[in-house]
């Protein structure tokens, strides 16, 4: 092992070694040249490299494209308060604010990110502290084993059927989603009812024809069309008007009952429908904290909220002790928590009756704080989530519900995935996917593997991980790449000015969909189709059964969706695009002298069904695979 001291004017270090091996590497700050090196009582009876003014950088070379686990555990000794980072390539992949704040404490940070064949960089502090050692080693697959019933009891064909979905392609393929937040009805306000543009009269309710007013006419789900050629598997809903102040009244009520239109479209074409829930209590029209919610100074009794953004609501008071251990069903909280719930239960039972199952996310973003139930302790938390499972399955009896959990960071800690916390989980018989919600991060498209394997930390193996809310997608390759499957990802909305669809480029948003390792509404079986899973021990799934793609390996992939071929070449200059029978005869030749890069597509119509091969051959590209025209 050779290590050499890197001049530059930051203290850095070089630390060569073959981490292919799964067992971590450990390098010692204090035994790189150059390092000034300081221990005893006063710091923590250790020894620690102190940086001076900046970070300290190790070089580590790797022989394997990989994610890899590092660990370092620094000390604070100039200020009572600051940040440990770990940056991997110029990319920060985590980050701890030091718990307690204050000087003289060691404590260890973790991360895992992906690391390249050759050289990479880890850097860790920010120069306000000392460093013991890091510690790389290739991150081990995952196992999962998951039962593909679902966790309420009696649960509904449909609800059975959605699970079995999931769990079969669990750690296989990625199923699209997207948001609706802005809706296209037409309602008449008079007799407060919807109106299909076929019976609309009232002229001021008829703003959305020709198929405006369907789930595939919706602003957000047509302008995901328009970029993927595509429509998502996965439909995304609110019930944020479905309670609170104002939910009887005209366009919100409508707004809630068009939820129920859409749904049934969606399951009716084979789509999975899911439901969050904004969630604004009894009278209140805001569901947002401001300052801690219940907790600010201005929240005084009697007072229903300090600010357009801030609810005063203290869900803790529907519950007896400092752990919230007991249900207080004579206070006025409680009552006004199970009265809303009672309500979004009638809506479910309505989609139950049709046969129609969802998934379900309540109480989303967990710890985050900025909702009125996320500045309780954990402990509160998960009795309220309790309270509200058993109110909706065992009183309620709604029996197609799969219930997604939202794993959240932490901002006692930070706001980066080694935030994550697994303190607020309710419980595997609470919970069938976990679920985390990112945005910036990816904005690169990675795979967001740290966040991945950080949800495994923290509640184990025995659910499925989606991603439940994003602004850029995850690329397949990355997620293909990094061992992290993602069991779907779902873009936040583009209405309200919320954008999403613009962080991922077009030409991204048509390769993502046109793979075959992820689901889009065309690729659905049908519900007729699916067969639920009766097994209650569960399936062991790895990622050894992903359906990989020669694209992250050669630049180019080639799919099937119906009876269109779809073909990416990221330089398709003199290349070639050939099809062949099992005999070996080409049957036809597709790419054109004037081809551009990226996404083709190609309609297979004049080509009898059967059994084909399909060959391409660019700039240091050729591949073979097998297609069937059906």
């Amino acid at each position: 092992m050779d290590f050499s001291f890197k001049s530059a004017t930051a203290l850095s270090f070089l630390a060569f070694a073959s981490l292919a091996n799964a067992a971590p590497t450990k390098y010692e700050a204090e035994d790189q040249t150059g390092a000034t090196v300081k221990e005893g009582a006063e710091f923590s009876g250790g020894k620690y490299a102190v940086p001076g003014s900046d970070a300290m950088t190790f070089t580590v070379k790797v022989e394997e494209t990989a994610v890899y686990d590092i660990e370092t555990k620094v000390l604070i000794k100039q200020y009572d308060w600051t940040t440990s980072k770990i940056v991997v390539n110029g990319a920060e992949v985590g980050s701890m604010l030091t718990t307690p704040r204050n000087c003289d404490s060691a404590y260890v940070v973790t991360a895992s990110a992906k690391m390249k064949v050759g050289e990479n960089t880890v850097t860790v502090g920010n120069g306000a502290i000392g460093v013991d050692y890091i510690t790389v080693g290739k991150h081990p697959d995952p196992e999962f084993k998951i039962s593909a019933l679902p966790v309420t009891p009696g649960a509904t064909e449909s609800a059975m059927k959605v699970k079995t979905f999931l769990r079969d392609n669990f750690l296989k393929k990625t199923i699209s989603g997207m948001m609706i937040s802005d809706q296209n009805f037409n309602y008449d306000y008079g007799n407060m009812k919807l109106l299909s543009a076929a019976e609309c009269t009232p002229q001021d309710s008829c703003k959305f024809l020709n198929g405006e007013d369907t789930w595939k006419g919706q602003t957000d789900i047509a302008e995901f069309y328009k970029r993927s050629g595509h429509y998502p598997a996965i439909g995304g809903f609110d019930m944020l008007f479905a309670a609170g102040g104002h939910h009887e009244e005209g366009w919100f009520k409508g707004y809630t009952e068009n939820n129920l239109v859409m749904t049934e479209d969606l399951w009716k074409m084979g789509g999975i429908p899911t439901y969050t829930w904004h969630w604004k209590v009894g009278q209140d029209t805001v569901f947002y904290t401001q300052m801690q919610g219940f907790k600010n100074a201005g929240c005084t009794e009697g007072v229903a909220g300090t600010a357009e953004n801030n609810t005063c609501f203290n869900y803790t008071k529907a519950f007896t002790g400092d752990k919230c251990e007991e249900i207080n069903t004579a206070s006025q909280e409680y009552k006004d928590i199970v009265a809303d719930v009672d309500i979004v239960s009638g809506y479910f039972k309505q989609l139950e009756e049709k046969g129609i199952a969802v998934l379900w996310r309540p109480l989303h973003e967990a710890s985050g704080g900025w909702f009125w139930w996320g500045v309780g302790s954990p402990e509160c938390y998960v009795q309220l989530w309790r309270l509200v499972f058993n109110r909706m399955v065992n009183t309620n009896k709604n029996k197609n519900l799969v219930w997604v959990w939202n794993i959240n960071t932490d901002p006692k800690f930070g706001y980066d995935y080694s935030a994550l916390n697994g303190e607020w989980y309710p419980g595997d018989e609470y919970v069938d996917v976990v679920a985390v919600d990112i945005y910036d991060p990816l904005n690169n498209h990675n795979s967001a593997a740290n966040y991945f394997n950080k949800i495994i930390d923290e509640v184990g193996t025995n659910k499925m991980i989606a991603l439940s809310e994003n602004g850029a997608i995850p690329d397949i390759d990355s997620i293909a790449e990094d061992k992290s499957y993602w069991s779907y990802w779902m873009t936040w909305s583009q209405t309200w000015s919320g954008n999403f669809l613009e962080k991922t480029p077009t030409d991204m948003w048509k390769r993502n969909l046109d793979d075959e390792r992820i689901i889009a509404l065309d690729d659905m079986p049908g519900w007729d189709k699916v067969k639920p899973d009766t097994n209650k021990e569960g399936a062991i799934i790895a990622p050894d059964a992903i359906v990989k793609s020669s694209i992250f390996a050669s630049g180019a992939s080639v799919s099937m969706h119906g009876k269109t071929l779809n073909v990416y070449l990221a330089d398709a200059k003199n290349a070639s695009i050939k099809i062949f029978d099992t005999r070996g005869k080409q049957v036809a030749k597709l790419l054109s002298k004037n081809a551009s890069n990226g996404s083709l597509s190609y309609s297979l119509e004049g080509i009898l069904q059967g059994t084909y091969f399909v060959r391409v051959s660019a700039k240091g590209v050729n591949i073979s695979q097998k297609i069937i025209v059906k």
